[in-house]
């Protein structure tokens, strides 16, 4: 089923990504978040889904998050200030990355801390790439 889409609703969300939108700041680290000052929602994924891509294409520009062609570039939580409104967080892909195991270990303690504790997280939005469906 369905619903109908509100068309006010649906003008709301075209004009709140068609705001100005910056990098604020990338942390490795949960001591490194920045001050919890609005709503945020994250992007997660796999390595390569195409988060990175994502942000960009919602917020009109090419460059402000950096995509590449090669899995694990992401090795932060990336977050970017849509309008002064709501923080965008792009976050490491999980699966395959060019990087020690210890290194992908900390990622995921990192993660699971932010998912769990972060109180003005608002939404996890995860990607998956139609290709290769759910995985571990």
């Amino acid at each position: 089923m369905t619903e109908a889409l509100d068309p006010e609703e649906l003008e709301a969300g075209r004009h709140l990504f068609a705001q100005e939108c910056g990098f604020v700041w990338g942390a490795a680290r949960l001591d490194q978040l920045p001050e919890a000052t609005m709503p945020e929602i994250a992007f997660a994924g796999r390595s390569n889904v195409g988060k990175s891509s994502l942000v960009n294409a919602l917020t009109g520009r090419k460059t402000l998050a950096r995509t590449s062609n090669t899995p694990g570039r992401t090795q932060q939580l990336n977050f970017f200030n849509l309008g002064n409104r709501l923080m965008i967080v792009d976050l490491p892909g999980y699966g395959y990355a060019k990087v020690s195991k210890t290194t992908v270990e900390a990622w995921n303690r990192t993660l699971r801390q932010f998912l769990k504790g972060r109180t003005v997280l608002q939404r996890v939005l995860l990607l998956v790439d139609s290709r290769h469906g759910l995985k571990d």
